[in-house]
């Protein structure tokens, strides 16, 4: 995997998070139905989500691929767009409520980003075939880790979507 074209497709996807997200009320931001996070905590998931990522893929691994990938990003695409498939998060991934309103989840998120791409520019951490182990998806290389941060995003812009028009639904209903 390509450092800079990888940096293409996350900024790609912060761009696309961010723009969404600034673009809805304060109601939106704030709805939350029965059992599910709303737009900020949202958002704060995925800030938690790629700062442990980081973690685990700048440490050392007793264990190495063959290859670059194992599972590649089409694959990890295609499980990501699996929206009706409902993984439970970790509980050290589910949001805290820290985020307050837009302004705050935006620097908060683009610091998270900034400090990925910062690390994989200063070498800190390699793109290479080391394995490290994710909870639900098994053994994954730092490229497919790095893949997941792309489409895991993805699959969360497609939830605030889905929560916006929600409360949009909820709001003319009453």
């Amino acid at each position: 995997m390509d450092i800079n074209s990888f940096i293409v497709r996350l900024d790609n996807t912060t761009k696309s998070i961010l723009q969404l997200v600034k673009s809805l009320t304060s109601p939106q931001l704030a709805f939350k139905e029965d059992g599910k996070w709303n737009i900020l905590e949202i958002l704060e998931h995925i800030c938690i989500t790629d700062k442990i990522i980081m973690i685990v893929i700048s440490r050392p691994s007793e264990s190495t691929h063959t290859t670059e990938d194992i599972y590649g990003a089409r694959k990890i695409k295609a499980m990501m767009d699996e929206r009706d498939k409902k993984i439970l998060s970790p509980e050290s991934l589910r949001p805290k409520g820290i985020f307050s309103d837009v302004f705050v989840a935006e620097k908060a998120f683009l610091q998270q980003r900034d400090t990925l791409k910062n690390s994989l520019r200063a070498g800190d951490i390699i793109i290479d075939n080391r394995i490290h182990t994710h909870p639900f998806l098994g053994e994954m290389t730092i490229g497919d880790w790095l893949n997941f941060i792309i489409h895991h995003t993805e699959r969360h812009i497609e939830q605030i979507k889905d929560t916006a028009d929600a409360s949009l639904r909820n709001t003319i209903k009453q």
